[in-house]
């Protein structure tokens, strides 16, 4: 099968959610079938991260967004009634190129990557299928309420949203999102229709074999330019250690992933916290670590840094949010609460019990192996593109 993969930003490297994904479906969609990617992006793409690439891809197309046409593009985008989601990714001036290209190309079938890249394909005769991956509308409301009563920007943005997630439906054949939970979120009378394709792990995403040493006791790992990690990483150092502190611990905290800000990079201040930026192998900050808590009370989708934390053989600890889109069972395969009391009480019992620590590191890696690879999301992926008419939760 000739499939195009659209997305919006170039796929590698794979520092944030939406690049992971496309990277490593493409990767396993490449084995079986003739991949064409057509990527939209705001900045040229360096040869290595082409390169990078390559191996899974007959062709690679790049359209570059003129940034300087972007205040234009987004104020008709304004008056047309699209969110800002979709208008910061549109850019007129190349839409028909891209349709050319891909008419051209005479796919079988396109996948296209979230909403925002959705209106250069919406009208191309060929089966396709659109992937929510996140429910962007719900993370808007979730704005709004943060900063209410002065929310009112981003109630207008989650509206307009929730309005082209209802209309973009219809101009697709076929419909995935990453998580039952975010179908649920999703305001269409018909998201029961929407297969859910969660992101996974290698097989090969594994421990080390050098038994290193962690040189931290607690660590957490993410896009540190995300709200949700910045918030995460907040929370770890302003209100996670003083409380494990007035019992008389003093953990260390290692704060690793791409794109730290001034603020987060601060946080190294505290004492026994390190920040780290871009890790070339994100194993060696998972392995740096023995507990993995990611305190998130606010985001979309499905936390991969869980699912790769897990595969690491680390006992992790979060909240119900981040759980119910994972669906690992509480206090055998994940430790879960949703207060500070709950949080440092659950890495005070894992840090002072070994028994109870080994016992939830090798069930999370267990459950993690068995439910969530990359091999068997894609072959799910592949199958509901093939049949038709058929749904099927995780």
């Amino acid at each position: 099968m000739r499939i195009v993969f659209v997305t919006s930003r170039f796929p590698y490297p794979v520092e944030k959610g939406d690049k992971l994904r496309a990277f490593h479906q493409i990767r396993m969609l490449s084995l079986h079938h003739e991949i064409h990617l057509v990527a939209i992006s705001h900045r040229k793409i360096a040869p290595e991260h082409l390169e990078a690439m390559a191996p899974f891809c007959k062709t690679i197309k790049v359209f570059l967004i003129r940034n300087w046409l972007m205040p234009f593009q987004m104020g008709i985008g304004w008056l047309e009634g699209l969110p800002l989601q979709v208008s910061y990714f549109l850019d007129r001036t190349i839409k028909r190129k891209v349709q050319y290209y891909i008419i051209q190309l005479e796919p079988d079938h396109i996948i296209c990557q979230l909403i925002r890249a959705s209106t250069y394909v919406r009208a191309l005769p060929f089966p396709k299928t659109l992937d929510y991956m996140d429910v962007f509308s719900e993370g808007m409301f979730q704005l709004a309420k943060k900063y209410d009563p002065f929310g009112f920007v981003f109630r207008w943005e989650a509206k307009r949203l929730a309005a082209f997630e209802r209309t973009i439906y219809k101009d697709f054949d076929k419909h995935t999102i990453i998580s039952k939970q975010d179908r649920d979120r999703l305001r269409l009378a018909t998201h029961d229709q929407i297969m859910v394709i969660p992101n996974g792990v290698d097989a090969d995403f594994v421990p080390f074999s050098d038994h290193r040493v962690p040189s931290h006791d607690l660590v957490f790992v993410g896009n540190l330019g995300y709200g949700p990690n910045t918030a995460a990483a907040q929370y770890l150092v302003k209100r996670l250690l003083p409380e494990l502190e007035s019992r008389g611990m003093k953990p260390s905290l290692l704060l690793a992933g791409a794109r730290p800000g001034r603020k987060t990079l601060a946080l190294q201040h505290h004492g026994g916290v390190t920040v780290r930026g871009w890790v070339a192998d994100i194993r060696d900050a998972y392995a740096d670590g023995r507990i993995f808590v990611a305190p998130m009370f606010t985001g979309l989708g499905l936390q991969n840094k869980i699912l790769e934390a897990m595969a690491m053989g680390l006992p992790c600890v979060t909240t119900s949010m981040v759980n119910n889109a994972i669906g690992a069972e509480i206090n055998r395969e994940i430790l879960v609460a949703d207060t500070l009391e709950g949080l440092a009480d659950h890495v005070q019992r894992l840090m002072n019990d070994p028994t109870e620590y080994h016992r939830i590191a090798a069930s999370a890696r267990a459950f993690v192996m068995s439910k969530y690879q990359w091999e068997d999301q894609v072959a799910k992926l592949e199958s509901f593109i093939y049949t038709k008419n058929v749904y099927a939760e995780t």
